[in-house]
Parts: C-alpha cells; sequence; structure tokens
C-alpha cells in the first residue's frame, strides 16, 4: 500500500469512526444528540482557533490546503447541527451513512480505483442502509443523490448530509 493510500486510510479511519452519530440518535434521541453535536462542533470551532495560532498533533491528518482554510470537520459539524435538530430521525440516520461510510469509502477507493469511487459510496451507503429502519427506496435515492455532491468543487462535507437529510425528508413527505 503506497504512503497516500496508507495515510487516507488513517484520516478516512476516523471519518468512518462518525457512524458512532447512528447510535447515538437512535438511543439517546434528537434532543442530546442535538446537544452533543452542538457542544462538539462549537469545541471544534474553538480548538481551529487555537490551532490557527499553534501547531498541534491533528495537523499530521491535514491535507496542505485544509491547514490554511477550515478543514473539513468543522464543516461536519455545522451540517449535523442543522440537521439533527430539524430533520427526521431517519433523515439523519441516512445523512450519517453518506457522510461517513459512503464518502469515507469513497475517499480511499479515489486513491486506489478511482473509477470505482462513486459505485462504493453508493453500494456502501446503501448496504448499510440495510441494517437500519428506513425506507429503503428513499435511502437509495438520497444516497445517489448525496454521491453527485462527493469530490465535488462544493465543500462534500457539508453538502453530503445536508443533500442526503433533505432528499430523504423530501421523499417522506412527499411519498410516504
Amino acid at each position: 500500500m503506497g504512503e497516500k493510500v496508507r495515510k487516507e486510510v488513517i484520516r478516512k479511519s476516523i471519518h468512518i469512526s462518525g457512524i458512532l452519530y447512528i447510535p447515538s440518535i437512535i438511543y439517546f434521541g434528537k434532543d442530546l444528540t442535538s446537544l452533543g453535536v452542538i457542544t462538539m462542533t462549537i469545541a471544534a470551532i474553538l480548538f481551529e482557533m487555537a490551532r490557527k495560532r499553534r501547531k498541534t498533533a491533528i495537523d499530521v491528518l491535514l491535507r496542505e490546503y485544509e491547514r490554511k482554510r477550515i478543514p473539513g470537520y468543522i464543516y461536519t459539524g455545522v451540517a449535523f447541527s442543522i440537521i439533527t435538530p430539524f430533520f427526521s430521525i431517519n433523515a439523519c440516520i441516512i445523512s450519517a451513512i453518506a457522510a461517513f461510510a459512503g464518502d469515507g469509502i469513497s475517499g480511499i477507493m479515489k486513491r486506489v480505483k478511482p473509477h470505482l469511487s462513486i459505485p462504493s459510496f453508493v453500494i456502501t451507503s446503501f448496504l448499510i442502509s440495510l441494517l437500519m429502519p428506513v425506507n429503503q427506496l428513499f435511502s437509495l435515492a438520497s444516497i445517489i443523490i448525496a454521491s453527485f455532491f462527493d469530490g465535488k468543487r462544493w465543500e462534500d462535507n457539508f453538502t453530503i448530509p445536508i443533500t442526503a437529510a433533505l432528499s430523504y425528508e423530501v421523499l417522506r413527505l412527499v411519498f410516504g
């Protein structure tokens, strides 16, 4: 395994660990999970402000452009600070699956076989969604829609979870 792939696996394993959000929202509910997500996002913003002033251990995991601008975990925190209190639990679950598992596996795959990046995003996300108490058709559609935002010009750590949650919610409201 090349050095770039090894670094990406380390980065994305941290990313994939965000999937722990799902048991949190299922067992603790939206209110406590919202409080936790918002608190962690504020703490991350404060940490980032301190990190800009001096070097920290996390710098080795950041890409060069992330050292100079806002790193992805801040965007993810802001996205889930919006999603968690305002969307249904099922939309939150699909959003987490797409943002953490789908984007995580896709990021690793981009380093190994770039042409399989989007299929790996969709397949991984959908397989995990099969284990969840969500509408599978809405899940698949939301995952496919969110996959179009992977690695695009916009900050995908924000657009993927927002898009997945919004599309699931719209489908639920229109067809549910």
